[in-house]
């Protein structure tokens, strides 16, 4: 009996293969591996996503700022609201949520896009974001399943922000602006020009996530707080990821492309435990 119900699942598993390369090679667009991308679940709109972190002093109150709602200036119907109105909050902490983590396996490549717009709580210029995907592998106490606990897992490469700036000169830094129109953005992981150390570090990894963070952190004085909007989320595997080529001599990079948008990271830094997060837990509806 075992070993009939495990040639079916094996079975199954060829035949969901099979299936997505024919999709890919008919033109059609690769499934959505996050599930609840669209925020539509009927019984949590915000299942399958982290916001809620309870051991975290500065975002004890994160849960308050997110939520689902329709949009006003156009016709969808649910999307993800980060509230970052609030002055101190805005240019502080900001406000964050997490995917939950998904499958990533090192020798494909996948593409991560989302659509996003921003007002300013007077109609003006709103929150810009900081949003890019990260990859994690197994904490070394962790107990392996197919649902792991964000505790279960350790950041291990972080990948270069995704900016709305469509090629603009603005695509550089480690905050990318939002226009108050939707716009679509996506960035191809991992980057064809990674390093050795770079891909060396994410053959180390099992589970991909992607971070969204509004806040604006222009200044004491002066702050675009206001609303980041987020809808239709996707990350789809798109291939298979191209072969790191270096040549001999040349000098390794950092395996983390966070240094494309910011400084070097310190040794305290560099040292620094993950901070534990907890969710996704269930939030009141946003009534239509």
């Amino acid at each position: 009996m075992k070993k009939s119900l495990l040639l079916v699942s094996l079975i199954l598993s060829v035949g969901c293969a099979i299936s997505v390369n024919a999709q890919m090679r008919k033109g059609m667009e690769p499934p959505n591996l996050i599930k609840n991308g669209n925020f539509d679940d009927p019984q949590d709109p915000l299942n399958h996503w982290i916001y809620v972190f309870d051991n975290n002093k500065h975002y004890m109150k994160n849960h308050t700022y997110v939520s689902v709602v329709p949009d006003k200036v156009s016709t969808r119907k649910h999307v993800m609201q980060l509230d970052a109105s609030i002055h101190d909050v805005c240019i502080n902490q900001g406000v964050q949520v997490y995917t939950a983590p998904i499958r990533y396996n090192p020798n494909k490549s996948y593409k991560v896009s989302l659509s996003a717009r921003s007002i300013g709580i007077k109609g003006g210029p709103g929150p810009s974001c900081r949003i890019y995907p990260i990859a994690y592998r197994w904490h070394p106490k962790a107990v392996k399943s197919d649902n792991p606990a964000f505790l279960d897992l350790r950041e291990e490469v972080r990948f270069q922000p995704i900016y709305f700036d469509n090629g603009g000169p603005n695509e550089t830094g480690a905050f990318s602006h939002v226009q108050k129109q939707w716009t679509r953005a996506e960035r191809v992981i991992p980057d064809p020009n990674r390093s050795q150390q770079q891909q060396h570090h994410l053959e180390n990894c099992e589970w991909l996530m992607l971070k969204i963070l509004a806040m604006d952190a222009v200044g004491v004085n002066k702050c675009n707080n206001g609303y980041l909007y987020i809808s239709d989320v996707k990350i789809q595997e798109i291939g298979d990821a191209n072969e790191v080529k270096v040549k001999a001599g040349s000098q390794t990079k950092s395996f983390t492309h966070g240094q494309n948008w910011g400084q070097s990271r310190t040794t305290s830094e560099a040292q620094k435990k993950l901070t534990p997060i907890s969710g996704p837990h269930k939030v009141k509806k946003t009534s239509k």
